[in-house]
């Protein structure tokens, strides 16, 4: 039972005005806040306290909460909703003026009275239920008619489930009923990224890449309401549908770091700026175009008067004057206290982006010419980020110098804005061998060799008198886009050679080449991490590993010890070097989590190297460091979604967990084939080929196989893998004996390289694929390896030699402890059979009961193991047999005599060691269900 009163909102609104959007995302969003929603509904149950107040700012979701909570209360309570508006916030009773139209006149003459008369009401019509009132827009509630629920509730005649942005707001009453621990809180905070992917994907109806989900939370940050509307802007938004996944289609803003603002936010901003003083107006558009400034400069610009209308201010009120404009910014406002001075910035980057838009070219130029001609105190523009001070520039229509665009395409490759970096490189016409070389740098970063080669050709051919660091720089900038389309390894090497050679002359006369001792020792570990990787990618691990250990790293920087040791890692793992692979991979994602000036290049790249050896040690299950905490703003961080979604996705097809595995890759798919700027598109087609294939949807699989070619730029390790994955795909549709000898050619191949954990991942696979003879060098290669998936394969190899049922057991153990449940199961069907085999039942039963501690059910298993051993006429005749179908009607069905029948039951009942046809229909009936 409900009534109604002002403004009441009905349950089919959705969370924004398109409803075919927002009423799938509406969905979604209290899915996502499924706990929230019983957690609340409980409180209000749950006796001793008389309700909940919901807390979040606008558009974060809690009147979608309420009105949830208060239809799900309705069935067991009497509720009254009021939705407050700030209209009628000064009219007495106006939130509450439906009950007292049923008074009578006199009743609402006095407090005492009326309070008396809405008693009574609401005992009528609650008709013996308890009362609860359910108040949206807490804040604007008049308070007469807070007033009057308070007393209600504190009476115990009722009790209250309020949504307001802040119990600062709210009347005092309220607030005084959560003093007292009688009103619980709950806090609404931001949506994750995890939740937004799944309300956008409800309401899109198509998955996201990581990169649109990105692009989602910058345009929201975390609010339902943004969300929404940003949804309903996608064509705006740079986002599109491409072959049945949203993918970001290229920059999805003008500006480096500005997200898409939609309407709600830039209608937000408009109001916020139209309520701002002229001098409170001008410190917000000044944050908004310089990121933060110093609380020395905010505190100036306070006092400066905003235009010809405003006063000075006296120096005696100063002082005054500044804490007042600064106390009216605090809600949008934050203050950073680092090691330096005290910064000031605004709170949220979508209503800085918000702000710019609505800055002109003419306020803009004002703005920036104001703090930089020297009146606001010590403000020196130099001291901003280089790319927002271009980009303030730019905005203004004021002149960008040419060290400043230089300086802001280095701050946008470093923060992984590639398309930016490369337009501010290019801004200049002037072929300096500098410029050159960071455009190669962004043509590179964003996966283009062509382009970065063709710049640093340019940049050598224009380094005659350039410094030997620009030059050295551009010869291994040189070799790494060589490498990225397919030139030869000689030609490679060559220009490494050459770079190497002009460092040793610069080290013979350091004082001619313009390169101090500490420039030639960072270009040095440059050049050993070029050499380090031109190995790994063509397969010399032990080589690139030799090199990075016997390193001299003095004079490395950070990032650069960083890289090496990824490399390290990766070439340790290939090889026979697991735990200390592991070692150093734990010691990197410390090392990443904590020093926050490696490049965005640096830390995915990283990541992805982590990634790759902690699956090569039977560490998949284990999480890749993520770049951040989930709700905080980062720069272009889904690159590192991308990794980490390749990565989960591809041990989910290799591990068994097909759809599992099409779900993560899918998506990331789709977005790989519009950029792929660390060439991961093939392995990631190829898994999702091979789960396609697995899950029985072979036309899907044929059209992955083209994007699954592996091109120059992949590494020959993930080249082995693709080529692994590809095989054992086909294996699908071809002879075991045909896929069997594919994969041995490919364990060749990677035993000849030293590449011992590629090779024991080909011998398993071979082994799996039914030559049983390849065990013993299956066990021979995992002998090399180390780390617990090792130990299962060369269990799993000696047990397929021997029969030994123990073997297969803790093959089976060590195997789901890596992670890997499909061969976990393979090994636990393999020890049942030889269980089943041996004829003890001591054995068999031992065997079942360490299975069912690693996966529940195995009946499946169980199955599986005993009609392996039979033919196929008598599993044919233990299947009927099994239902319930006599002898004689066996016979029938089948062509046969009655004596045939009999012969086949005998041996079934022989092999597997039960004695009556109950028996065999347990085993079965319960393995079918």
């Amino acid at each position: 039972m409900e009534s109604q009163t002002h403004g009441f909102i009905s349950t089919r609104t959705p969370l924004s005005g398109g409803a075919s959007v927002a009423a799938g995302g509406e969905q979604a969003f209290l899915e996502a806040r499924a706990h929230l929603v019983d957690d609340v509904h409980q409180r209000i149950l749950a006796p001793g306290r008389v309700g909940a107040v919901l807390l979040g700012g606008e558009g974060s979701g809690k009147t979608a909460i309420l009105r949830v909570v208060a239809h799900r209360v309705s069935r067991t309570h009497h509720v009254v909703r009021i939705w407050a508006s700030k209209n009628a916030s000064a009219e007495p009773y106006r939130a509450i003026a439906s009950l007292l139209a049923e008074l009578e006149t006199e009743q609402a003459r006095h407090p005492l009275t009326l309070l008396q008369g809405i008693r009574t009401l609401l005992a009528e019509q609650s008709d013996g239920r308890p009362v609860v009132f359910a108040i949206d827009n807490a804040e604007y509630l008049d308070p007469e008619s807070a007033t009057i629920i308070t007393r209600l509730v504190s009476g115990g005649g009722a009790s209250v489930l309020i949504a307001a942005e802040s119990l600062r707001t709210v009347n005092e009453s309220f607030s005084d009923l959560w003093r007292n621990g009688e009103l619980e809180r709950f806090d609404l905070p931001s949506l994750t990224r995890t939740e937004i992917r799944g309300i956008a994907e409800a309401a899109l109806g198509a998955p996201l890449s990581p990169q649109a989900v990105e692009a989602a939370w910058r345009s929201s940050e975390g609010n339902a309401r943004f969300l929404c509307a940003a949804l309903e802007e996608l064509p705006q938004s740079g986002l599109i549908l491409h072959r049945g996944a949203w993918v970001v289609a290229g920059p999805t803003a003008a500006v480096a770091g500005s997200p898409r603002v939609p309407a709600p936010v830039r209608d937000r901003a408009r109001s916020a700026l139209g309520a701002l003083h002229a001098r409170e107006l001008r410190i917000v558009r000044a944050l908004a175009f310089a990121g933060a400034l110093p609380a020395a400069v905010v505190r100036r610009l306070a006092s400066l008067p905003g235009g010809p209308s405003d006063a000075p201010v006296p120096e005696p009120a100063r002082a005054a004057t500044e804490a007042a404009h600064l106390d009216a910014l605090q809600p949008l406002t934050v203050q950073n206290r680092g090691e330096g001075a005290t910064t000031v910035s605004l709170a949220s980057r979508l209503f800085a982006a918000a702000v710019r838009e609505q800055t002109t070219a003419a306020e803009a130029s004002e703005l920036y010419l104001l703090l930089s001609g020297g009146p606001v105190g010590a403000f020196d523009p130099a001291g901003l980020d280089p790319m927002l001070h271009a980009e303030w520039l730019l905005a203004a229509g004021l002149p960008v110098p040419a060290d400043l665009s230089l300086a802001a395409a280095r701050r946008c490759t470093f923060a992984g804005l590639a398309d930016r970096a490369l337009f501010w490189a290019s801004r200049e016409s002037d072929d300096s061998p500098e410029r050159l070389l960071e455009a190669a740098r962004a043509a590179l970063a964003a996966g283009r060799g062509e382009e970065a080669g063709a710049f640093s050709a340019r940049g050598r051919a224009a380094s005659a008198g350039a410094s030997t660091a620009t030059a050295v720089s551009l010869l291994i900038l040189a070799s790494r886009a060589a490498r990225l389309v397919g030139e030869v390894p000689a030609q490679r090497q060559a220009l490494l050679e050459e770079a190497d050679e002009r460092l040793v002359s610069a080290g013979r006369e350091p004082g001619s080449t313009c390169m101090t001792g500490q420039q030639i020792l960072e270009h040095r570990g440059e050049l050993t991490i070029a050499r380090a990787e031109e190995a790994s990618f063509s397969g010399n691990y032990q080589v690139a590993a030799d090199m990075l250990q016997g390193a001299d790293r003095a004079g490395w920087t950070p990032e650069q010890a960083v890289l090496g040791t990824g490399l390290l890692c990766v070439a340790l793992a290939v090889t026979d070097g697991q735990h200390a692979a592991v070692g150093l991979a734990d010691s990197l994602q410390s090392e990443i989590a904590r020093e926050p000036s490696f490049s965005r290049r640096t830390l995915d790249i990283t990541r992805l190297r982590i990634a790759a050896v902690r699956y090569a040690a039977g560490h998949a299950g284990e999480p890749v460091p993520g770049p951040g905490v989930e709700g905080r703003a980062r720069p272009s961080s889904a690159a590192a979604d991308i990794i980490l979604d390749s990565a989960r996705g591809v041990a989910s097809a290799l591990q068994g967990r097909p759809d599992q595995a099409r779900a993560l890759l899918f998506p990331v798919a789709r977005q790989l084939e519009l950029q792929d700027p660390y060439s991961l598109l093939p392995l990631v087609a190829a898994a999702l080929a091979y789960s396609s294939a697995e899950a029985g949807a072979l036309g899907a699989a044929i059209g992955y196989l083209p994007l699954a070619q592996a091109g120059h730029a992949v590494p020959r390790a993930a080249h082995a893998f693709i080529n692994q994955i590809q095989v054992c795909s086909a294996g699908l549709r071809e002879s075991q004996v045909e896929t069997a000898a594919k994969l041995g050619h490919l364990a060749e191949a990677a035993r000849g390289e030293g590449a011992w954990w590629l090779e024991m991942s080909h011998r398993l696979a071979q082994v799996r694929a039914g030559d049983s003879r390849a065990a013993t060098a299956l066990a021979g290669a995992a002998a090399r390896v180390e780390g617990i998936y090792a130990a299962s394969c060369e269990l799993y190899a000696k047990a397929t030699s021997t029969g030994d049922v123990e073997l297969f057991a803790q093959a089976m153990e060590n195997a789901e402890l890596a992670g890997d449940s499909r061969f976990a199961r393979e090994c636990a069907a393999q020890a049942l059979q030889a269980a089943q085999l041996s004829g003890t039942r001591g054995v068999l039963k031992g065997i079942q009961q360490r299975a069912r501690l690693l996966f529940g059910d195995t009946a499946d298993l169980e199955l599986g193991a005993a009609l392996e051993r039979l033919t196929k006429r008598e599993r044919e005749v233990a299947r009927l047999a099994a239902q319930g179908e006599s002898n004689r009607s066996i016979a029938v069905q089948m062509g046969v005599t009655v004596r045939t029948v009999e012969g086949h039951l005998y041996q079934v009942y022989s092999k597997l060691h039960i004695r009556a046809r109950n028996e065999l229909a347990d085993l079965i009936l319960a393995g079918a269900r």
